[in-house]
């Protein structure tokens, strides 16, 4: 990667923390975001920032994304040995549905996010699980690819760590030399030169080297190593120009919303007006005019007009939960159609969140000696809420008794309708009602499937 792309880069990344950060942290930045205007000083500026009003438009898309995605709970399934994931999935010691969480706000806003797998450097034992260490975008600094038994893999990867060496920054470097994956450290010298710090270390599974990458960078389009442009670019842009509007709209209204009296003609010393309400009379000379200074102009009225244009503009770039689900003269089935083609974003974020956790999760369970199939994370893809009405509940339950369904369908389907929990197999449910002395023997006529 170039550094004038890695620059770019970096302050698409910064631009959108801090439009997520909110107000102060946009004001913090200060003529980053909004220039000082030609002579004006240092003070005037200050106010002139302090004025503006920040619309938080992509924090509140953002919790609004979340929201849909998390709606339901994630499915986890992990086998014995992996277990303990559940409540420390990461090197942070986070359970695994904070990790999901933290994913899909990451990969929704800055439309990338590393995960690698990996064991504790001390203290392993035999019933040690691997964990989970995350990287947000911005600390993925760069990385390679190339073709490896015909499959396009990564080769190499710079991410930026919390660790530091001599004051200097350590990145760590995952690269794939003569077919072996290798872990290495370095730091850069006053002149950018790559100085490697500690010794290079070959991770092991079973006593054998591994072949690949134990990396995966996830981004809403999928989990290949690519550049992606963050999906929150746009409008966090649109909400930093809507927030230099506010600056200027609220620097010309201040010094001229309030009415200024002026007083024009030759007036004695002790007769110069000093107060000014209804409990003060002003005795003056004959032939002295008196009026209101007050804005009249228009100017002022199209700043407005180009902020609520930017406002519009907002929505349309995903803050759609901004406003209202249903139109007037829209039914909820269309609004429920339109909303979901609005959500395709939200969908690739899930699914690509899925995938990549999958991926890994199956490679822990091969790196511990589980089934890899018992390990796996399943998102709801129902951002809408869609309860099954009692009349759709009616026709399943004749579809049932009519032979048409089994009883293993109908408990899909109640899944589906939110009438039944999406965790809870059928025999799950079956033996439950056993527990609860329920019957659960065929209804006379149909047949137990």
């Amino acid at each position: 990667m170039t550094r004038a792309r890695w620059d770019r880069l970096q302050a698409q990344y910064h631009l959108i923390r801090d439009c997520i950060s909110g107000e102060d942290a946009v004001k913090d930045q200060g003529q980053l975001y909004v220039p000082k205007p030609d002579g004006m000083t240092t003070d005037n500026y200050n106010h002139y920032l302090d004025r503006g009003c920040f619309y938080g438009a992509p924090a509140m898309t953002l919790r609004a994304l979340v929201g849909l995605a998390l709606r339901k709970d994630p499915v986890i399934n992990l086998p014995p040995r992996l277990e303990a994931m559940r409540l420390n999935a990461t090197y942070e010691n986070a359970p695994m549905q904070v990790l999901v969480e933290d994913m899909v706000r990451e990969v929704a806003s800055m439309g990338r996010f590393g995960i690698l797998l990996d064991f504790p450097a001390d203290g392993a034992t035999a019933n040690t699980v691997p964990h989970i260490s995350t990287f947000r975008a911005e600390n993925i600094e760069d990385f390679e690819t190339g073709f490896v038994r015909g499959r396009k893999v990564l080769t190499r990867v710079h991410l930026a760590s919390d660790g530091d060496w001599e004051s200097a920054d350590v990145t760590y470097e995952l690269i794939l030399e003569a077919g072996v994956y290798q872990f290495r450290r370095f730091v850069r010298d006053q002149h950018q030169n790559r100085v490697d710090v500690g010794e290079i270390n070959i991770p092991t599974i079973n006593g054998q080297p591994l072949d690949y990458i134990p990396f995966i960078m996830v981004s809403h389009e999928g989990l290949r190593p690519e550049h992606v442009t963050p999906p929150f670019l746009s409008l966090c842009k649109v909400a930093i120009s809507h927030f230099k509007n506010s600056c200027d709209r609220e620097h010309a209204i201040f010094p001229t919303a309030s009415p200024t009296p002026w007083i024009a003609g030759s007036i004695p010393a002790n007769k110069v007006p000093h107060q000014i309400g209804a409990g003060a009379v002003w005795t003056l000379p004959e032939g002295t005019e008196v009026g209101m200074l007050e804005f009249t102009g228009s100017g002022v009225a199209a700043m407005k007009e180009v902020m609520e244009e930017k406002s519009e503009t907002m929505i349309s770039l995903g803050a759609r939960m901004l406003s209202s689900t249903v139109n007037r003269n829209e039914t909820i089935d269309t609004a429920t159609q339109r909303t979901r083609s609005e959500l395709a974003l939200l969908h690739g974020v899930v699914v690509s969140v899925e995938a990549g956790l999958n991926r890994l999760l199956r490679l822990a369970a091969e790196w511990v000696g589980a089934n890899p199939d018992e390990a796996s994370v399943t998102l709801s893809r129902d951002f809408i809420e869609s309860s099954m009405e009692p009349k759709m509940i009616e026709q399943q339950m004749k579809l049932y008794l009519s032979g048409i369904i089994s009883r293993a369908t109908l408990h899909e389907n109640l899944q589906k309708g939110e009438i039944v929990r999406a965790d809870r197999s059928w025999e799950d449910e079956k033996d439950m009602i056993e527990e609860d002395g329920g019957d659960i023997s065929p209804i006379i006529g149909t047949r137990e499937v």
